[in-house]
């Protein structure tokens, strides 16, 4: 739910401009595709990210590339404030064993529901609240920009249209970390661009599921294949 394609759905269908939101989710879904949260390392807060980023771009009626540069400049700014309230829950944890320890049920349960209140805080109230007041602000502030400071403007659309390709690369590196791999998808890369968009995206699906099969078929029979020196020397 916190993938910025589903944000930017989620976001023109409660503004009423599904296709923009649609647009601003597939720009801002560039430079996070291949993002993981393993453990406590979060990079970007997709949540920040996604459900501030994309509204505020929409109503303010920035570009998907600016939008793209507000998404990490926000998904920064949520991972501080994670880390921060993380800090500030192991005071809870402490109250509740002091609970455990005088035998209070009662007051373990409590605190529980308490704890809770910070996140909330945190993931509703003050996402609330920016997008409530920061309507006509960032009306105001793109208009500021595009008037004033228009090189500002195009310095962070160039920025927001490359963060795409930062994240398609480390996608790459995960799906494939070899060579051989690499050369499956730039030849599914070349049949795309090549074909001027005349091959759809099923179609592609289909060529890149019979070059998978292709590619068991040859490497399972490679491995059962058993050479002859190694049978006449058992």
């Amino acid at each position: 739910m916190t993938r910025p394609l589903v944000a930017g759905l989620i976001s023109g269908i409660v503004l009423g401009d599904v296709k923009t939101g649609v647009l601003i989710g597939i720009a801002v879904q560039g430079p996070f595709i291949a993002l993981i949260t393993p453990g406590g390392a979060v990079p970007s807060d997709l949540s920040f990210a996604s459900y501030l980023a994309i509204p505020l771009a929409m109503v303010g009626g920035a570009t998907p590339a600016l939008a793209v540069s507000l998404a990490v400049a926000l998904g920064a700014i949520g991972v501080a404030a994670w880390q921060l309230l993380s800090v500030g829950n192991a005071a809870w944890a402490h109250v509740g064993d002091r609970f455990a320890d005088e035998g209070d049920l009662n007051g373990i349960i409590r605190i529980n529901y308490l704890a809770q209140f910070p996140t909330f805080v945190l993931r509703f109230i003050l996402p609330f609240i920016v997008l409530l007041a920061g309507a006509t602000f960032a009306q105001d502030f793109v208009k500021f920009l595009s008037n004033q400071v228009p090189w500002l403007v195009q310095y962070l659309t160039i920025l927001g249209g490359a963060l795409p390709a930062v994240g398609i690369a480390i996608l790459l590196l995960q799906i494939a970390p070899s060579a051989s791999l690499l050369v499956w998808f730039l030849i599914g890369w070349v049949v795309v661009v090549y074909s001027n968009g005349h091959i759809p995206i099923v179609g592609a699906a289909v060529i890149g599921a019979l070059l998978a099969v292709l590619y068991y078929m040859y490497f399972s029979r490679a491995d059962t294949q058993t050479p002859a020196g190694a049978v006449q020397g058992g």
